[in-house]
């Protein structure tokens, strides 16, 4: 039985908390088209530009000006810059996910204000490496989920470098150059939800999920160094969104973007709460962290992001009421052909 005490503290008797609202999707998947309150998403705080997206893309301006070996030094791989590239990932990767770890649960600043679960992470267990849930989580998102990201970044600008992508017929510093530009800066995120959802599905297949997607979802409750913590296989499947920009790309800028997003998103959608509040207020900050915590409890539903309509598509989609967990129990029941 619910227990409603407020908007944040509606928990039942296992601990588990959710939203008092069922998910509600961006107004850009729904049908039909309503122009007005798309326009009002996509220019409004919170909403698609802002403020979010636009840190990201902040980020990676400002990592590829002042932290980025200059594209003509990187036609031949050598040791210095693909060292510094991994250098300057660790610590982005650290401050990001080491600093909602330290937010959220060391300094409890938030407490279980909007926290999907209050059980602890795992401890004395063999289920994670050292026995430690966060110790293994740091150690597969340091050791191996960086150093492929970074791989993947190095290959993108030596490609660059060499000519090998960016070839679109458009001239570079031209009007039509920056627009094209622009538009895949915008649709990034969008990139990166259809990649994740078929990509995951994939890894869903039984002998994938067995042996590589498994070690993921050994986090059955989440935190920010869950979001990486991966098989190395996942993670080199994982990253490979960036390839769609090795097609479609016509500056490095934009190949970045898609590579910080694929690494700083996972974070904040595994954060564990579904709205980070600073004094108790809302910061403006929705991660979505309950569409993707549904798939980590459920694991049948979900595969995608909110922000791309796949899993509505597909009759994957779970909004969190009882209604939508009946629908996925029926489903699941039906292909077990009972």
């Amino acid at each position: 039985m619910m227990t409603v005490e407020s908007v944040t503290t509606i928990r039942d008797t296992s601990g588990d908390w959710r939203p008092a609202e069922p998910i509600r999707l961006p107004p850009i998947v729904a049908w039909p088209p309503r122009p007005l309150i798309i326009a009002k998403w996509f220019f409004g705080f919170p909403g698609y530009l802002w403020p979010m997206n636009s840190i990201w893309f902040a980020i990676a301006l400002f990592t590829w000006a002042f932290l980025t070996p200059d594209l003509s030094a990187m036609k031949t791989f050598e040791f210095w810059w693909v060292a510094l590239l991994y250098v300057r990932n660790v610590a982005i990767i650290l401050l990001l996910y080491g600093g909602l770890h330290l937010y959220f649960y060391i300094l409890a600043r938030q407490g279980d204000e909007r926290r999907f679960s209050d059980k602890p992470f795992a401890r004395n267990t063999k289920r994670f490496l050292f026995g430690d849930q966060v110790r293994d989580n740091v150690f597969r998102t340091l050791g191996t989920a960086v150093p492929i990201m970074t791989a993947y970044e190095a290959l993108t600008y030596w490609l660059f470098a060499n000519g090998h992508v960016g070839f679109v017929s458009i001239e570079s510093g031209s009007v039509q150059f920056w627009c094209w530009f622009v538009v895949l800066l915008v649709f990034a995120p969008v990139i990166h939800a259809l990649h994740f959802y078929f990509t995951h599905r994939l890894l869903h297949w039984r002998p994938l999920y067995k042996f590589v997607h498994r070690i993921h979802h050994l986090n059955v409750e989440v935190g920010p160094w869950s979001g990486m913590a991966m098989h190395p296989v996942e993670q080199v499947i994982y990253f490979s969104t960036v390839c769609v920009q090795w097609l479609i790309a016509l500056h490095p800028v934009n190949a970045l973007y898609q590579i910080q997003l694929a690494a700083f998103l996972p974070a904040m959608s595994h954060s564990g709460f579904e709205k980070l509040t600073v004094n108790g207020k809302d910061s403006g900050w929705d991660s979505g962290s309950y569409f993707h915590y549904l798939h980590h409890k459920y694991f049948e539903c979900n595969y995608g992001g909110s922000i791309a309509p796949m899993d509505q598509l597909f009759g994957t989609f779970h909004d969190g009421s009882r209604e939508a967990q009946a629908a996925m129990r029926k489903r699941m029941l039906a292909r077990r052909g009972e």
